[in-house]
């Protein structure tokens, strides 16, 4: 019965000329940018932060935002965020929100900190994924 009421309905819609547009489905997604923030050249201690963004048409509920050094820095401590278990190569980390920042609107963002002692090598590349 009911495709038959939706089928009638679609063809009512053809004959006068409507079309039928289906609605655009929400899109989750989140961009993280990394900054250097301090840095102490004598030790290669640095701080910096993440911010977590949502770029997608929905609200997220938490996200994961990881990176890879390859030049050996190392991250030494983080506020504003979980440490998370990574199974990889020497050098990656992954971090998840904290109870407090992890729901963010739609455009909406919030940073964590960190600590780091730095190997001298570039800026990672860091992605960013809702959970």
């Amino acid at each position: 019965m009911i495709r038959k009421t939706i089928s009638t309905a679609a063809l009512v819609l053809a004959a006068t000329g409507i079309a039928a547009v289906p609605a655009a489905a929400d899109s989750i997604g989140c961009r993280a940018s990394f900054t250097i923030t301090s840095e102490w050249p004598g030790d290669a201690t640095a701080l910096g932060q993440v911010t977590v963004t949502n770029t997608g048409s929905s609200a997220i509920r938490g996200w994961r935002v990881s990176w890879r050094y390859t030049d050996g820095s190392v991250v030494t401590q983080v506020w504003g965020a979980v440490p998370l278990p990574v199974i990889g190569p020497v050098g990656s980390y992954a971090f998840g929100n904290e109870t407090y920042n992890g729901n963010l609107p739609v455009g909406g963002a919030t940073v964590f900190g960190f600590a780091a002692r730095l190997g001298g090598g570039r800026t990672p590349d860091v992605t960013c994924t809702p959970v």
